[in-house]
């Protein structure tokens, strides 16, 4: 990886990262559907317009998968993120995300009989120990019903990320990357829509929308959907998928950085150990995949 390419690594990870913050600051103000919608609709138009001038296909053809990942890959866990954002400090979520390995090591054994090596069983018990870890109660995070929702929130987050690739693995490995991200993310915002209409969400006054508000989710549709995505297919055609793949071990610690820094948020110990866990899990899954991909003819 040469010094560019490294440099815009660890900025997507800083994106990525911030994008737990920008949650954190928008879902107690405008809700956490509206926080979602936001993001969707503001992302997905960001690289509608993009692809747009660059005159990429649509392959409009597919859109019923598109609609699948849109439901699994964007519209359901970000609203949960959301939904966690307004209990738990941005670190928590970014941690329990970085996770996606684990789960996603487990359904591949299921649905495709992958083989589950000793290095992948040691890999998937550090992940396991590090979730647990996290979610342990501490003097920052008592384990009131709200925190324990948004906890298990985050855990069904991740794991539809990880459902989303056992989809596109078994029924739309065809599917352009950017095109698939562009609309999915568009049909995720209608299917979002309704839910922030018609469900509860705190009562807005005008003088709450204020410039750091805007600025917020803006920053988290252009910047964390838009920007961020442009450049990991910018990198993954540079690096390849699975040096890419890695930005998910980095982007918990911006994010754990960003609270610290701008919110003021304090971690218990907890989550410092389960996010060493986690990231060795998700590294040692890493190089058993490597591995794999070396070995095959």
């Amino acid at each position: 990886m040469n010094t560019s390419a490294l440099i815009r690594f660890i900025s997507l990870a800083a994106i990525w990262g911030a994008s737990f913050l920008f949650m954190r600051i928008l879902s107690p103000v405008l809700g956490s559907f509206w926080t979602a919608e936001s993001r969707l609709l503001i992302g997905g138009l960001a690289l509608w317009s993009f692809s747009t001038l660059k005159k990429s296909p649509a392959q409009l053809q597919h859109w019923r998968h598109y609609l699948v990942v849109g439901l699994l890959n964007a519209g359901l866990p970000l609203t949960l993120f959301c939904i966690a954002a307004n209990s738990l400090p941005a670190g928590y979520s970014a941690v329990i995300n970085s996770a996606v390995p684990m789960w996603t090591t487990l359904f591949a054994a299921y649905f495709f009989l992958e083989k589950i090596t000793p290095q992948r069983a040691f890999a998937l018990f550090l992940g396991m120990l590090g979730v647990t870890l996290v979610m342990k109660p501490n003097a920052n995070i008592q384990p009131t019903f709200a925190v324990i929702g948004s906890l298990i929130a985050c855990m069904c987050a991740s794991i539809s990320y990880a459902l989303n690739s056992m989809y596109m693995r078994k029924r739309a490995p065809f599917l352009n990357p950017q095109a698939t991200t562009t609309y999915s993310h568009l049909f995720a915002a209608v299917m979002v829509l309704p839910f922030a209409l018609f469900m509860p969400h705190p009562v807005i006054s005008i003088t709450q929308i204020d410039a750091h508000i805007i600025g917020s989710a803006l920053m988290l549709g252009i910047f964390c959907s838009g920007i961020a995505f442009l450049m990991y297919y910018q990198l993954m055609q540079e690096i390849g998928v699975l040096r890419i793949s890695t930005v998910t071990f980095v982007a918990p610690l911006f994010a754990i950085l960003w609270g610290w820094a701008i919110l003021k948020e304090s971690l218990g110990w907890n989550v410092f150990a389960g996010a060493a866990l986690i990231i060795s899990g998700a590294i040692l899954l890493f190089r058993s995949n490597l591995a794999q991909t070396k070995v095959k003819p």
